[in-house]
């Protein structure tokens, strides 16, 4: 219901010029205090709905008051007594924030209450009301992301407002959270669709050197009569073919791009030169090479976590470019002599 239909709780002139009194007395604060106060202002939208359970009726002038003070125009206060009219209400409407009354007497049925709200998959703000201190209050606010306000006052207390906004600033802190976490999940799975796409047009570049390097060859491949049998054919040829790069050289070479893409070419020019030597030492054509090099990027791609894979990408290309000079010198020395 709206504060000013209420007839259960009147606002009295004499709280009413007390805050005001208060409000100016308190002018004097510095630009930065006043500036932290406003953002928390921003956070209380108009028509702010409550809901407060409690055992007894709740006198909420005092909270009205304040809310009405930091330009909240309207606001609108639902009670409920048990946890039953509590989940009922919440199941039909949405609320901006939840205070819930604890005393010794409802203690269990109320942690219960709090427990039931969040596995509902209720994530609004909620306030515990406490007139001292319990332990096994504050772990079942701690556990269920809930603020505690600690007054023998209650609903009058002063820092209610303060607890309330506290609350509503850590729920948004969360969302914005979760919202970056989504954006940076969704920019991983880019970036990986990214690299994937990046080493199938490799994978061709390297097929359409095969074909200018032994036409004969592909042509045959390419008279097989079912799609399926000429790539399975290219594969197991092509892994008959890298078979003869000693296990040694594979661990070496993919411990050297993890490296690589890690510090950059830095000082790994002769561990490239010596992988270069090895793989010429064996006959591997360039294709040859830059389908093993794709091999060991797609297993470094896989396994990156959270990390970039376009500078994993961008770095296996240099390493690629850099392998191929030293190649191409290894076969020019492998032939003059």
């Amino acid at each position: 219901m709206s504060v000013k239909y209420d007839k259960h709780n009147l606002i009295d002139a004499e709280s009413f010029a007390e805050l005001t009194q208060s409000r100016s007395d308190s002018g004097s604060t510095d630009g930065s205090e006043q500036q932290a106060e406003s953002a928390q202002q921003q956070l209380i939208p108009p028509g702010f709905k409550v809901l407060f359970i409690s055992e007894v009726r709740p006198v909420w002038v005092s909270l009205a008051l304040r809310l009405d003070a930091t330009g909240c125009s309207e606001p609108r206060f639902e009670w409920v007594s048990t946890a039953e009219e509590a989940l009922t209400q919440l199941r039909k409407d949405s609320f901006d924030c939840l205070l819930i009354q604890f005393d010794e007497v409802l203690k269990k049925s109320r942690l219960e209450l709090l427990n039931a709200i969040r596995i509902s998959g209720c994530h609004e703000p909620v306030v515990l009301l406490l007139s001292h201190p319990d332990d096994q209050v504050t772990l079942a606010a701690c556990e269920n992301q809930a603020e505690i306000l600690v007054s023998p006052a209650m609903w009058e207390s002063p820092a209610l407002l303060s607890v309330v906004r506290r609350a509503l600033f850590i729920q948004q802190l969360t969302e914005e959270n979760h919202q970056l976490q989504v954006d940076k999940h969704r920019r991983l799975i880019r970036e990986r669709d990214e690299a994937e796409r990046l080493l199938n047009q490799q994978r061709s570049i390297v097929e359409e050197l095969q074909t200018l390097v032994y036409p004969d060859k592909i042509n045959e491949i390419q008279s097989q009569t079912a799609g399926d049998k000429q790539t399975d054919h290219r594969k197991s040829e092509s892994a008959a073919e890298l078979s003869r790069i000693p296990f040694e050289v594979r661990d070496y070479y993919h411990e050297l791009l993890r490296t690589y893409v890690i510090m950059g070419a830095g000082s790994l020019k002769d561990e490239i030169l010596q992988i270069a030597e090895l793989l010429a030492a064996v006959d591997l054509t360039p294709p040859q090479v830059l389908e093993f090099h794709l091999e060991c990027v797609e297993l470094i791609v896989k396994g990156l976590g959270n990390r970039s894979s376009r500078h994993v990408m961008s770095r296996a290309d240099l390493l690629a470019l850099e392998m191929m000079v030293h190649l191409g010198e290894c076969y020019q020395k492998k032939n003059g002599n």
